[in-house]
Parts: structure tokens; C-alpha cells; sequence
């Protein structure tokens, strides 16, 4: 089997297409191995009385407000009942990067960076929200996404 990669900076969900002359057990078996692994990637969000999971590509953002943890999510803000750090964990490292201690951010949600005279960054996100860096995940910022 033949494994490749494209990778195209405006894609906001990455997807897989199988190409094969015809579809085989194998390739369903593959198919729904592949399913299952990403709905393991979900996180289940409060809103009022309703539950939701949410799969990790949805998230834009997630922080703390007061002892709460919000997710942002393209249709409204749901409450985890993980705690920040435990959060900080289990994403993944590849998507999410941490941008404070009450703030983890999806990275392909970033728009464009902006250096502060006092030594942060702030982030401007595409939906237009801005929010800055703690001093103390400055350098894993740079030297993760700016380098």
C-alpha cells in the first residue's frame, strides 16, 4: 500500500480519501479502524441542560473562566469538565499548542502573530479574536510555530 501526504495550508480539517480499483474488505476494515480512531478524539462539552460530544477539530479554543473550562467551537461555547492541564495532555501536540496556563489554542485557528513591545505575542485568530501569550510559553511558541 502506497501512503501519501499532501499538505495544503488552508485546509482547516485534514481528511483521507482511499483510491483503489475496488473496494475490498480490507479497505472497509482500514476504513473503519480509521473512523474509530478519530472519534476517540472527542471531548464531551455542557451547554445548559444538553450534552455534545465535540471532536477535536471543531475546537478553536479552549480556556479557564474563573474555576470553568470553555470551549470555543464554530457553533458557540460549550463547558468541559476536564481540567486545563489535563486537557494540555491529551490533545494533540501536532494541532494544539498552549498559550498561557488558563488557554490552549487549535493551531491552524491562528492567523498571524504580532510581537509586543514587552516581549509577548499576540495571536490573532481567524474569526478575528486576538489574545495574548504568557512570558512563560513565549519560547515554546517560537521555537514551536516561528522557527
Amino acid at each position: 500500500m502506497k501512503i501519501n501526504f499532501e499538505i495544503i495550508s488552508t485546509i482547516l480539517e485534514p481528511f483521507i480519501t482511499i483510491h483503489a480499483a475496488e473496494k475490498t474488505p480490507q479497505l472497509v476494515q482500514l476504513s473503519d479502524e480509521i473512523q474509530q480512531l478519530s472519534n476517540s478524539l472527542n471531548l464531551t462539552g455542557y451547554r445548559d441542560t444538553k450534552r455534545k460530544m465535540i471532536s477535536v477539530l471543531e475546537i478553536n479554543r479552549i480556556q479557564t473562566s474563573g474555576k470553568r473550562v470553555i470551549c470555543q467551537t464554530p457553533d458557540g461555547a460549550y463547558e468541559l469538565h476536564q481540567r486545563i492541564y489535563e486537557l494540555a495532555g491529551t490533545l494533540p501536540h501536532n494541532l494544539f499548542i498552549r498559550t498561557s496556563s488558563s488557554e490552549i489554542i487549535r493551531i491552524a485557528c491562528i492567523k498571524e502573530f504580532a510581537l509586543t513591545p514587552t516581549g509577548m505575542y499576540q495571536i490573532i485568530l481567524r474569526d478575528g479574536q486576538q489574545t495574548y501569550t504568557s512570558r512563560r510559553y513565549t519560547r515554546e511558541i517560537r521555537k514551536e510555530l516561528l522557527s
